[in-house]
């Protein structure tokens, strides 16, 4: 597990040196539009999320699911009291992580790059943070629970589910669950 985690890790960085090697990064174009358009241009406009909004949303869901997990498991309970309850989170966050990742695909190569670039720079945010240091702690009371350990610790990747090519290539029965091909 530590060696895919690893990987993702050393992935995610990758893309980063290359975003910002290239000066890589879309700005909104929302604050350009003219107040003189009709209201409902505006209004769809602002629906739409910049690339750097998509990447900050992935992060911060990413975040708040692992203090959820935290919170759920932070007395150590016995995975059959809480198992229902982590799987439900799991699939909740896919969900909300599959969302944002169709409008990552979605992007240029560019926008995608920013998506990608944001999502790191949260999870290297969240590895100083005391919240994932419990997380950690947490991960390895279970690990002798390996198929509870092996739920607790995909938490901590839950992001590939915003990047269709990092899922297809590292869970490709994960994304043909999910019609992403």
């Amino acid at each position: 597990m530590k060696t895919q985690t690893l990987k993702i890790f050393s992935l995610c960085l990758l893309t980063a040196l290359v975003v910002f090697a290239c000066g890589g990064g879309e700005e909104s174009t929302m604050e350009t539009q003219s107040a003189s358009q009709p209201m409902e241009k505006k209004t769809e406009q602002k629906a739409e999320m910049s690339p750097k909004e998509i990447g900050q949303q992935v992060g911060e869901i990413y975040g708040e699911t692992l203090g959820k997990v935290v919170e759920l498991l932070k007395d150590k309970p016995e995975p059959s009291e809480v198992l229902a309850k982590v799987e439900a989170l799991k699939e909740e966050t896919i969900a909300k992580m599959v969302e944002l990742g169709r409008k990552r695909e979605a992007l240029d190569a560019a926008g995608r790059s920013t998506v990608d670039s944001q999502i790191l720079m949260k999870a290297n945010s969240l590895n100083r943070d005391p919240m994932y240091s419990s997380f950690n702690d947490i991960q390895m009371h279970y690990f002798q629970n390996r198929d509870f350990h092996k739920l607790v610790i995909s938490f901590n990747i839950i992001t590939q589910y915003a990047n269709f090519d990092l899922l297809k290539k590292q869970e490709p029965e994960e994304a043909r669950r999910l019609g992403i091909q």
